[in-house]
């Protein structure tokens, strides 16, 4: 059998090698398997997530009224809520081995640099973080649906993908 690591995209493989050098974790194959493991089960819970809330798939998003749910190379989340009265919400969520990043930071008036597209950093001119690393998954709510209900759909999955991350990192530690 075909290891998890070898069959992800090589971008992903590249972080997962930094995440397990910032992670302090030992070398070798078994623990970039089990970092490869772990993504795919993050990248599962996403899409799960991402139909639960009735949101769609996109490769970019242009449109400042659409809130939206971001999976980077290395894990992370983005939640970035509508425009509203000139301000965005946005919530950034790192994994939990990462010890050169903050593990979360919420900002109530995000301001975006351009638009978020799939294999492109997220870039904020005043947010939560100055940039995420290269989206992998991007998904977005209906644009007809209220801000205030974006914004609570995006804090639910949020907090649902959050804790099922967490909880993929827990398992994985305790088994290493």
């Amino acid at each position: 059998m075909r290891s998890v690591y070898k069959r992800l995209d090589p971008a992903i493989q590249s972080h997962l090698l930094v995440i397990r050098e910032g992670a302090g974790l030992p070398e070798g194959a078994s623990s970039l398997e089990a970092l490869a493991q772990d993504w795919m089960n993050k990248e599962n819970a996403f899409q799960e997530q991402r139909q639960a809330m009735g949101m769609e798939e996109a490769t970019e998003c242009r449109h400042s009224g659409r809130g939206m749910l971001a999976l980077t190379y290395s894990g992370s989340l983005v939640a970035i809520g509508p425009q509203q009265d000139g301000k965005r919400r946005a919530v950034y969520v790192s994994i939990d081995r990462r010890r050169d990043v903050p593990s979360r930071v919420e900002h109530e008036n995000a301001i975006l640099s351009g638009s978020v597209q799939v294999g492109c950093e997220i870039v904020f001119n005043q947010g939560p973080v100055k940039q995420s690393s290269a989206v992998y998954r991007l998904a977005l709510l209906p644009e007809d649906l209220p801000a205030l209900d974006q914004n609570t759909r995006l804090d639910e999955a949020t907090l649902v993908l959050t804790r099922e991350f967490a909880a993929v990192d827990g398992t994985r530690m305790t088994a290493e």
